[in-house]
């Protein structure tokens, strides 16, 4: 029997999960689009433009109190017209708006997102979660929505529209500085030295709370320690690292991070797991290993990887977005445990230990219940209770299965199964550099499944489409889709995939260029196609995500390390002279333009070419002696006999021949090549010197 509703709009009809859990509410909601823009204008009605995702605890506690309220939804209705928006599917419309929103808000912004606009699109009011009424120094919707009434029908709406018109032209006015000079490099040093005063030498990260986990962060300052030898800088990410994987924001039986924690010691989450931070924390755990080589890195690794392919997995390929806070209508429900319940499931010889190891008390640290967490490290745990690691190993990780396989019983917080394109690509981006790393094909395949399914699914007729689900892939990428993808694919090639990787890479490359350079030498965040989004602009800082400029400006210096071509290294100049002002004002937050930077700087950068015999004789103890080692700027190609597509790509490659018939592994920097090394032992010996 089919469920009924009172109500149903016209988000009934859309892909997005966040849009459809809004398809009942007695709001009007519209979609994005020219329908709702023209209604505004024929009504003369401001727009109430409400923002969110599938997976956000705050966005559905305001859907429970207003946007389920009938009362508020019969003034909503009066009085807007409304519209619903999936951040992750429209980006660059929560991106501009949220840097509106900055701009209009005393606090910081977050989601839901409510911004009220003119009909023209430009914004005059902002704030985050309302609830119905004011309470606790919040405005409560009613009153918003009386105040926008009373602004709107009188002599004050002329003022208001004007200020939103301004705030648009000042914002529109930044947009196309265009810069003469490249940055400096002396800025990597002080954005190290910058990062090391705001770090938290206790809990690792930065200071303060809530705290969120940028990998890319600890991603710089491993290249910085590289390249400088300066130890704080690995102190202080493995400090971050250890941490983080012990504390309450990493999920200890099923693998997998969280998005932030709302302390500084990392113990209480903001439980919602998303696939670009787990994305992300896979290559910094990964590269923080091939650095240091403490054994829990790899292991933390393996368990993000292990948890994105059992949970997150579309049977096509594509890796799905991310998993809710709550479930059985609590915030973090799933993941906590109370004390007696532990008891009851393990044996009692079990119980304590696995209790004492992870924290788990009568009292418990959220709302009475336990959020798993191991204050002390294995090693010194297992030392107090008298086991070596590996005995400790050995009785621990049973423990963990039983109670990971109670946990399955529960109901599991809400999926959110679209796939982004975007996201897939940081996903194979570090698939691909694990399964070299750690010597797994399983990873690669992985990654190559997805890049397939992205190619089959979401490349229609030379464009790329940003989200698939259910067999439905719509919505133009952006400059993000087109950069993250580019990378992921750029792996593939160098992972021996096949020459056709490359010949995407550059094809997106060639679609970026065409249709997203601005004047200012950077990229835009869209293709201009759509002229409702009121300002086409640039976006240089990172967030959550890198930026896709500082993305790109990689993508560009790997191809050309890779082709030789000196038309990517002038574009990668071109986005580096359009950010070296945001850069010499506070570099910290432009993270990846600086990793990007450094790259571009490094004249020890090495292109290796493994030129395999018939045989192709010490394949597999090449490639791991290379991804093994931290060596961040490499370029890998494998050249075989007779890779007549590689050849015509890559000509110079075609005359980096086997000598003698034996495997040789060419290493060139800047376009020079050293002396070929031939026999294992020579090559190896080689690439330990690098």
């Amino acid at each position: 029997m089919s469920e009924h509703h009172k109500y149903t709009n016209r988000l009934i009809h859309e892909k997005s999960p966040y849009l459809q859990q809004h398809a009942h509410n007695p709001v009007d909601w519209h979609p994005w689009g020219t329908e709702a823009f023209q209604e505004a204008k024929k009504l003369d009605k401001p727009i109430f433009l409400s923002i969110g995702y599938a997976t956000c605890h705050w966005c559905h506690v305001m859907e429970k109190e207003s946007f389920e309220n009938e009362e508020v939804a019969k003034l909503l209705n009066e009085s807007f017209v409304n519209i619903k928006v999936d951040r992750e599917e429209l980006p660059e419309v929560d991106t501009l708006y949220m840097e509106f929103a900055q701009t209009m808000m005393s606090g910081s912004a977050g989601w839901p997102l409510n911004v009220v606009l003119t009909p023209d699109l430009e914004p005059f009011f902002a704030a985050t979660y309302l609830p119905v009424n004011a309470s606790h120094g919040l405005m409560g919707i009613m009153d918003l929505i009386q105040r926008i009434k009373d602004v709107w029908d009188s002599d004050e709406r002329g003022s208001v529209t004007e200020q939103a018109k301004k705030i648009v032209e000042v914002f529109a006015e930044n947009i196309h500085t265009r810069g003469n000079m490249l940055p400096d490099k002396e800025l990597v040093e002080a954005t190290s030295e910058l990062l090391l005063k705001l770090a938290d030498p206790i809990y690792g990260g930065m200071k303060g709370a809530p705290k969120f986990p940028i990998g890319y962060q600890c991603n710089f300052l491993l290249r910085e320690a590289k390249l400088s030898g300066d130890s704080r800088s690995i102190f202080l990410v493995e400090r971050t690292l250890d941490m983080m994987s012990r504390g309450g924001i990493y999920d200890h039986l099923g693998g997998g991070f969280s998005r932030y924690s709302i302390d500084e010691q990392w113990l209480v989450p903001h439980f919602e797991k998303m696939l670009y931070d787990n994305a992300l924390l896979i290559h910094t755990y990964l590269e923080a290993w091939q650095a240091t080589h403490q054994p829990f890195l790899r292991e933390v690794c393996d368990e993000i990887i292990g948890y994105i392919l059992r949970d997150m997995t579309d049977p096509l390929g594509g890796f799905y977005s991310a998993e809710d806070a709550d479930s059985e209508g609590k915030e973090g429900f799933f993941y906590t445990w109370k004390y007696d319940e532990v008891k009851s499931i393990l044996e009692p010889l079990d119980y304590q230990l696995f209790c004492d190891y992870y924290n788990v008390t009568p009292e418990g640290n959220f709302e009475g219940r336990n959020i798993l967490n191991t204050p002390l490290p294995s090693e010194d745990f297992s030392s107090g209770v008298g086991l070596d690691i590996e005995e400790f190993k050995q009785k621990i990780e049973p423990l963990k299965k039983v109670l990971w396989e109670e946990r399955e019983k529960r109901e599991h917080p809400f999926k959110d199964d679209k796939v982004l394109v975007a996201w897939n690509g940081l996903m194979i981006f570090s698939l691909v550099e694990a399964g070299r790393a750690l010597n797994s094909q399983q990873y690669i395949n992985a990654a190559l499944k997805s890049a397939t399914f992205i190619r089959e699914h979401m490349w229609v007729e030379g464009r790329l489409l940003r989200r698939w689900r259910g067999g439905d892939a719509s919505i133009n990428s952006g400059l993000d889709e087109y950069a993250f993808l580019t990378r992921g694919v750029i792996s593939l090639f160098e992972a021996d995939c096949g020459a056709e990787w490359l010949l995407w890479a550059i094809e997106l490359t060639r679609i970026l260029e065409l249709k997203f350079k601005s004047e200012n030498g950077a990229f835009y965040q869209t293709d201009g196609e759509d002229s409702k989004i009121i300002i086409r602009k640039c976006q240089y800082s990172d967030g959550a995500e890198p930026s896709g400029n500082a993305i790109h400006a990689e993508n560009l210096l790997r191809l050309y390390q890779i082709t030789g071509n000196p038309h990517y290294l002038d574009q990668a100049e071109d986005i580096f002279r359009a950010v070296k002002k945001y850069l010499e004002s506070y570099s910290p937050g432009y993270c990846y333009h600086m990793m990007s930077l450094m790259r571009y700087y490094d004249k020890k950068a090495p292109t290796f070419v493994l030129s395999l015999n018939e045989k192709e004789e010490h394949y597999g103890e090449v490639i791991q002696a290379i991804y093994t080692q931290f060596i961040p700027h490499k370029t890998l190609l494998v050249r075989r006999v007779n890779d007549v597509d590689l050849f015509r790509m890559l000509p110079y490659v075609k005359e980096q021949k086997p000598l003698n018939g034996r495997t040789t592994l060419y290493i060139c920097y800047e376009g020079v090549c050293h002396k070929p090394l031939l026999g294992l032992d020579e090559i190896l010996d080689g690439i330990k010197k690098i």
